[in-house]
């Protein structure tokens, strides 16, 4: 049984902590799917006419919306998904800052007057909408996410036809209702339940659809990719990670372990920025390696909403199914797991998808636990001896999300920053992190499309640029 699975001609919701359904919804239809197409479409054009402080001001409204209940929302967000409560909650908050940030960017719909080499012409650009966007968007950030999507598409103008994951569809039905309430005009957003390939299919033949984003798993993305490709349509995907954590000799060996886990196991590591692999320094690795395990021993794994808990369940049966047999992969390539091998067997755990973190040692870069996503609690020790070919072999993958080092050394710290191939990079930080003014991204397999999310550069995929000559 999966956390959201088909039955016959709807999905079904279910609690990843205890598998009990929660809420079915009716898969929509080829001709539903045009209809929410052309009403969104339509909708768009007078939106458009709107000011753009003016719908910056609307993004504020549900800030406030959200704010005002976020201990509900986060409860709905572990509920659904499996997150533990604090970070259920930490989750509204991040929402609620993305929301804050580019209702300011309304006021910043800036373009340039540039001097004409002609006398008597007035030169200017200005940005305008693309009209009608796709957004699809994962499970495992199942608000953030869209509305980082979504908040700079609307504040730019534009209307939205989104794709929720079907593990979340109850968080964003509710926030459906949530967009209404603040007084978002009709039509402006419509959500799609429906299949995957259905969806993709209407996105890549209706005209109307300007430009589609993404986040989800690199295949994923990739066939979404390959489908709109020939009209051309305008297509930004942010998808899969394998991203490194470097501990260098002179490293904070405490910190870098509790970073560890803050970036590798919060959420049960079903994160695409989530630390996977850790490659740690001769002269420091059975020191390390002693104090990770120490510090997982204190991390408790629990119904997550438990205050106790750090970690909760992986999101439905098929993720389950995956990391474990990532974990026999591991085995029988050679790894040796020397932390996890029990998995809790106390009566809570029983009813749900619950995976105890587990950490291998003696894994090499040519190991499949080295080089594909898991997307789950499980880490990767593997020691280096040479910084030049750690980083090698940091870069030795087709992802490009995140990294980060951990050193004292700033030589060694501008290097990495120089060298990694990553999108966002951070020194003596989680891998995790990111702030919602800044700009997020990969690169490799990571990205495609070349447009980032998140800050100043979020708008520019949402827009396209006029030129305008004015003789005077």
């Amino acid at each position: 049984m999966t956390s959201t699975f088909m039955q016959q001609e709807k999905l079904v919701s279910i609690n990843p902590s205890t598998k009990q359904v929660l809420a079915e919804f009716p898969l929509m239809n080829k001709v539903e799917i045009e209809e929410s197409i052309a009403a969104t479409a339509a909708a768009q054009k007078i939106w458009s006419k709107v000011p753009a402080p003016v719908r910056g001001e609307l993004l504020l409204k549900i800030a406030q919306l959200l704010e005002d209940r976020a201990e509900e929302w986060g409860l709905l967000v572990t509920t659904e998904v499996g997150k533990c409560l604090r970070d259920g909650v930490a989750e509204i908050h991040r929402s609620v800052s993305f929301l804050r940030f580019f209702a300011g960017e309304g006021y910043r719909m800036t373009g340039e007057t540039i001097p004409s080499r002609q006398a008597g012409v007035f030169a200017y650009t200005k940005q305008q909408p693309l009209g009608t966007v796709g957004v699809i968007t994962p499970w495992n950030v199942p608000l953030a996410i869209p509305i980082w999507k979504m908040a700079p598409a609307l504040v730019a103008g534009n209307s939205i036809v989104w794709k929720p994951a079907p593990q979340s569809l109850m968080i964003s039905q509710k926030f459906m209702s949530l967009l209404e309430e603040a007084g978002l005009p009709k039509n402006i957003v419509t959500m799609l339940i429906a299949d995957g390939p259905l969806v993709s299919e209407a996105f890549a033949a209706n005209e109307q659809i300007k430009a589609v984003t993404f986040t989800g798993s690199t295949k994923t993305g990739q066939t979404i990719h390959q489908v709109l490709a020939p009209r051309g349509v305008r297509f930004q995907a942010e998808m899969g990670g394998k991203n490194p954590f470097i501990i260098m000799p002179d490293a904070d060996i405490e910190q870098a372990c509790q970073d560890i886990v803050s970036g590798g196991l919060l959420d049960a590591g079903q994160r695409c920025t989530a630390t996977s692999r850790i490659f740690v320094h001769d002269s420091i690795y059975e020191t390390f390696r002693d104090h990770m395990i120490a510090t997982l021993n204190n991390v408790t794994l629990g119904l997550p909403t438990d205050e106790a808990s750090l970690i909760g369940p992986v999101v439905d049966q098929r993720q389950y199914d995956t990391i474990r047999s990532y974990v026999e992969i591991a085995k029988s390539e050679g790894a040796t797991l020397i932390y996890g091998e029990d998995e809790p067997v106390e009566e809570w755990a029983q009813g749900g998808f619950f995976i105890k973190p587990k950490l291998f040692d003696h894994v090499t870069q040519q190991m499949t636990i080295a080089n594909e996503e898991i997307f789950g609690p499980v880490l990767a020790l593997i020691q280096f001896s040479d910084f030049e070919e750690c980083l090698k072999q940091s870069n030795a993958i087709e992802y490009g999300l995140s990294s980060t080092i951990y050193t004292r050394d700033i030589a060694a710290a501008m290097k990495y920053t120089d060298e990694i191939e990553s999108g966002l990079v951070h020194i003596n930080m989680p891998s995790t992190y990111s702030e919602p003014h800044m700009p997020f991204g990969g690169i490799k397999a990571t990205g495609i499309g070349g447009f980032r999310e998140q800050g100043s550069h979020a708008i520019k995929f949402f827009t396209e640029w006029k030129t305008v000559y004015v003789r005077t």
